[in-house]
């Protein structure tokens, strides 16, 4: 009877507290694993941050359904989506290095003002891509003002297919 029990009871534990399910967008980590190429993550007491990035030597590696597929089957809901240009790639640096414009008060396409949580959010890819929204279940608490901002999951997925990264900061 103990046997059983532990049999049963074991494999549930693994699920629940292995690293990739446990942490916020851990999950991420087994997406095409073959070309995943960083993984930066920081998960605090009151909050944490996650850039990953994937890159494959051929167009069309990634596509648009396969990843917000897997993104919604992991709880993410997608929100909605930008169209990013060169244009906009360029004003993305902070201190001359490339970055996601993630902070505290979330996203923007347009980084006018710095924050210091750029410093989190390294951007790898620097051709034309669409930014995908998400809602995660995990919230941004801006220090300033206590509002909360719950789209705080990102992909950036270059138009050609080749270069993928995910971006999420949640807590205060």
């Amino acid at each position: 009877m103990k046997k059983t029990i532990i049999l049963i009871i074991f494999p549930l534990m693994l699920e629940l507290f292995s690293c990739n399910k446990s942490t916020p967008s851990g999950f991420w980590l087994n997406f095409n694993k073959i070309f995943l190429k960083e993984n930066i993550s920081n998960q605090g007491a009151w909050g944490g941050h996650r850039a990953i990035y994937w890159k494959a030597d051929k167009a069309k590696t990634f596509n648009v359904k396969e990843t917000i597929d897997f993104a919604i089957k992991n709880g993410w809901k997608l929100v909605d989506s930008v169209n990013i240009t060169t244009e906009d790639l360029n004003t993305w640096k902070d201190i001359n290095k490339p970055i996601f414009p993630l902070s505290c008060e979330g996203f923007t396409k347009n980084a006018t003002i710095k924050h210091s949580e750029y410093e989190y959010f390294p951007r790898w890819i620097n051709a034309e891509a669409k930014v995908y929204m998400f809602k995660t279940g995990w919230i941004i608490i801006d220090p300033g003002t206590n509002e909360s901002i719950d789209v705080n999951g990102f992909v950036l997925l270059s138009n050609e297919g080749n270069e993928m990264s995910v971006y999420h900061l949640w807590g205060e």
